[in-house]
């Protein structure tokens, strides 16, 4: 009796299933974190993620005033719960210039990891998009290959590929 060959289906990440091309700032067009927080907050509001960037950004200031989402090696992680947003999304932004955050090392952010999400009691997903992030840019080969990506097709692939290693 033959046996049916089965394939291994590697499980997706909660990143890669959280990346999309709208949620994509190639290159941030400010260099200060109050406007980059109302840069995040006007893209998440073009994608209809959000429905006001005012809210958004009181959040996410509120958010920063506990302690920088700064984490170091030129990388932020904000994130907010608020009842204006419609779904967990995940956004992505670049700096070349790189962004003064309040970083926890005093150096300019280059890569940001805008975390949002509605206010729910118990949300794990939240908790994991956050853990494989801060995994995945460990590394700082990773993290210059990030900065380098020509485009969101091979930026999303660089990133899926650090969060499965």
């Amino acid at each position: 009796m033959a046996s049916a060959a089965t394939a291994t289906v590697v499980p997706a990440s909660v990143v890669e299933t959280h990346l999309r091309t709208d949620l994509f700032i190639p290159d941030l067009r400010t260099r200060k974190k109050s406007s980059v927080l109302e840069e995040l907050s006007d893209r998440l509001v073009t994608a209809k993620v959000a429905r006001s960037p005012g809210a958004i950004i009181d959040a996410l200031r509120r958010r920063e005033a506990l302690g920088s989402t700064g984490i170091g090696k030129g990388i932020a992680v904000p994130h907010v719960r608020s009842t204006l947003v419609a779904e967990r999304a995940l956004l992505v932004a670049r700096s070349t210039k790189g962004v003064e955050f309040d970083s926890l090392d005093d150096r300019p952010v280059q890569l940001c990891f805008l975390i949002v999400a509605p206010p729910l009691e118990r949300d794990p997903i939240y908790l994991r998009l956050v853990a494989e992030i801060v995994r995945s840019v460990r590394l700082a080969r990773t993290r210059q290959k990030l900065l380098e990506a020509p485009g969101f097709a091979p930026f999303r692939d660089i990133l899926v590929e650090a969060v499965r290693d």
